[in-house]
């Protein structure tokens, strides 16, 4: 009897340990799945989806992605196009949240095999589109699905928030073909259906951004140099010149140039430009022509009133940029400057206002590897400036105020990083 009793206790604990657990069953249909989609048993792949997506609430690993590259294996693509929309409508459109999805993830040879055969490559994503349009979709979801493969396909996305506005930041493939399909395409759809979940973000997000990008790049194909016309930069320039003073001024002072050395720099943002110069190498001293005042006298008081001295000046001017192009640009500006006068101390020059322009040839620039990347260019620049202020002089004119004028020519070399 006891006999009996231990012999059904073994038989009874054989078949109860001989039992598959849920997650060997599992592994078998993900095994089952992976081999029929390479042996392309599709009826047999269909079944092993089909049970692993029932066991989903059970603990059956089976990822959103899995199923999604699953179903268009199997010519599922109404099945796909549920994940595929939804997931870009949370990604893109911040009035929709998709619920959230509680699914086993595990890498393993089905994983690894989905990942290799449906890489983002260009022969993969028009394979895909040719099988969409023939399959027996709507044809909504067929162009719908087909702008959402391009999208995916010529844009890294990704999305985040900043002051609870959502921020959608993108970088593009350099594949110019590829973007004028999928602009085609999205154009199309937000056309036909335009009241659909998807048209509005399409719209909003891509059409304008992608259209530019586009246009972008075709201009620097043709014209490389094209995108930097009129746009910021910085630049350092060394000039030589002459120059000379009108107005009542050039009546008590004399005024010369002796190779005046300029040093200028310029920061531009887009047609503006904001420069500041000095220079130094100007001959001042005092012109006797209409003095009110006894000259012995000043001079016998110990007044260097027959001197020549070396003077310098600054400057500061806003210019725009009226006319650029890839040898040539054209720029009036205005600004600030003053002539200092390092020892006739009695003569006092206020502030000058200033207005002139610069003609810069291009002889060289390199060019930019990119959109937006930055380039460099040497320049020969031709410079007007015509500074109009007012002198008080102490000795000569016992201190009245008169006009001076000073006309200054200048030409010399640039570098520029732009």
């Amino acid at each position: 009897m006891k006999l009996r009793i231990l012999l059904l206790l073994f038989l009874f604990s054989v078949v109860a340990f001989s039992q598959p657990s849920k997650k060997e069953l599992y592994d078998r249909a993900r095994d089952v799945l992976r081999k029929s989609l390479e042996s392309r048993d599709l009826e047999r792949a269909g079944e092993a989806l089909d049970y692993l997506k029932t066991n989903v609430e059970n603990g059956a690993p089976l990822s959103e992605v899995e199923e999604y590259l699953v179903n268009l294996e199997l010519g599922r693509f109404e099945d796909a196009l549920i994940f595929y929309g939804e997931i870009h409508r949370d990604i893109f459109d911040k009035n929709y949240t998709r619920p959230v999805v509680s699914r086993i993830e595990t890498e393993d040879l089905l994983n690894r095999y989905l990942l290799r055969t449906n890489q983002m490559e260009k022969q993969n994503i028009d394979s895909l589109c040719v099988r969409i349009d023939a399959s027996e979709e709507r044809l909504e979801y067929k162009l719908l699905h087909k702008t959402l493969v391009y999208l995916d396909f010529v844009t890294a996305h990704s999305s985040t928030t900043q002051n609870g506005n959502d921020i959608v930041v993108l970088n593009y493939n350099e594949e110019l073909s590829s973007i004028e399909e999928f602009l085609a395409l999205m154009k199309k759809y937000i056309e036909e259906y335009p009241y659909s979940d998807h048209a509005k973000y399409l719209k909003d997000l891509f059409v304008e951004p992608y259209q530019k990008y586009l246009d972008e790049q075709k201009q620097f194909k043709q014209d490389p140099w094209g995108q930097k016309y009129y746009t910021g930069g910085f630049g350092f320039y060394l000039y030589t010149g002459f120059g000379f003073m009108t107005g009542e001024a050039s009546d008590y002072l004399k005024y010369e140039t002796d190779s005046p050395i300029i040093i200028g720099l310029d920061f531009r943002v887009k047609r503006f430009d904001l420069s500041l110069f000095w220079s130094f190498g100007y001959i001042t001293g005092y012109n006797f022509n209409k003095c009110d005042v006894d000259l012995r006298r000043m001079s016998s008081q110990g007044a260097n009133i027959f001197g020549r001295e070396g003077s310098w000046a600054v400057g500061a001017s806003l210019g725009f940029v009226a006319y650029d192009s890839r040898y040539l640009r054209v720029e009036p500006f205005a600004g600030i400057s003053s002539l200092m006068y390092d020892h006739l101390a009695s003569t006092t020059l206020v502030p000058e206002f200033m207005l002139g322009n610069n003609v810069d040839f291009r002889f060289y620039a390199a060019q930019p590897s990119s959109v937006g990347n930055m380039s460099y260019s040497f320049l020969l620049r031709f410079r007007y400036m015509l500074h109009v202020g007012s002198v008080k002089e102490h000795c000569c004119n016992n201190g009245k105020d008169f006009s001076a004028v000073r006309h200054t020519f200048a030409f010399g070399i640039g570098a520029e990083l732009w």
